[in-house]
């Protein structure tokens, strides 16, 4: 049953006829294909939120001056209420954002301490992010994830694709199935790096929900707050590179991950503490991501009090 549910979504999807289907039949499908959506995609109960400290706007601070043409997003974890939205649910390119679903994927099929040999991967241009792999190499799969997740390395990312489906196109239908089986919406995604914009794209409100997902994840968690990743393969060889995330060095940040393509500008999504309550931020097409994550997490101090 899985597998014709699988081959159905791949036809759908490679025809262009998925984003036709009403969401129901895409989440029956999906859930036929990878198995049930995970428990902690679903809301808290009413109870819960009640007995939590929730935000209450008090500030009368005028609206935030932000990047024309940018979204963004501010969303308290623990209650899923929305602190900010300018733009939330259209639809963009998110460039290396993409690796925070990659990894997702990756870690709700396999293991940490998986051996993943590297398969043939693609050709990258001189200024994509890649941390070196060469095919036919043997690594730890967590120290796949860690290069994607903090060196947003797309070698890495495609590795873990290639040993997880066999080829890109099936690791992005997984992507999409999983979006779909965990009711995401405003998400499609074709490729596991973000390097190729085409048809590839989230919204803020989709990637608040996909970041609150990894922070459910211990080992992702503590991923992204590594200041670098070093991996070494079966055979001795050690690669390393640092995070792509600046504001991580402030001690006043917590993840999660950047991107930036010519199409989708600066993005970064990220993880905060106010007044000790965990607020995830997202700046999709900024001219300045960190500056503009920072104004608004500073907005936010200012404007809301939780009680």
């Amino acid at each position: 049953m899985k597998t014709a549910a699988l081959t159905l979504a791949l036809l759908l999807q490679t025809t262009g006829l998925w984003s036709h289907l009403p969401g129901s039949w895409r989440a029956d499908i999906a859930e036929r294909a990878v198995g049930p959506a995970a428990a902690h995609t679903a809301p808290l109960p009413d109870s819960a939120v009640t007995d939590l400290a929730r935000p209450i706007r008090i500030g009368t601070t005028e609206p935030l001056a932000l990047s024309a043409g940018s979204s963004t997003l501010a969303y308290d974890r623990a209650t899923a209420a929305t602190l900010f939205a300018d733009h939330a649910t259209q639809q963009r390119p998110i460039a290396s954002v993409t690796k925070l679903v990659t990894v997702l994927v990756i870690m709700s099929r396999h293991q940490p301490d998986e051996l993943v040999t590297v398969g043939q991967l693609p050709s990258y241009g001189p200024d994509d992010e890649i941390i070196g792999l060469h095919p036919g190499e043997t690594y730890r799969l967590g120290d796949l994830v860690r290069a994607a997740l903090v060196i947003s390395a797309n070698d890495a990312a495609d590795a873990l694709a290639l040993y997880d489906s066999g080829t890109i196109t099936k690791f992005a239908a997984q992507m999409n199935l999983k979006m779909a089986a965990w009711d995401i919406p405003g998400t499609r995604f074709t490729n596991p790096t973000g390097l190729q914009d085409t048809g590839n794209y989230a919204t803020a409100a989709a990637l608040a929900r996909i970041a609150s997902l990894v922070l459910t994840n211990p080992f992702l968690r503590d991923t992204m707050q590594q200041p670098s990743a070093t991996l070494t393969s079966t055979s001795g060889r050690t690669l390393n590179g640092p995070t792509t995330n600046q504001l991580l060095s402030t001690g006043r940040y917590y993840g999660i991950k950047t991107g930036y393509t010519l199409a989708a500008g600066q993005c970064f999504v990220g993880l905060t503490k106010v007044q000790g309550h965990e607020v995830i931020t997202v700046v999709l097409g900024a001219t300045d991501r960190f500056g503009q994550t920072e104004q608004l997490v500073n907005w936010i101090s200012h404007n809301y009090q939780w009680l």
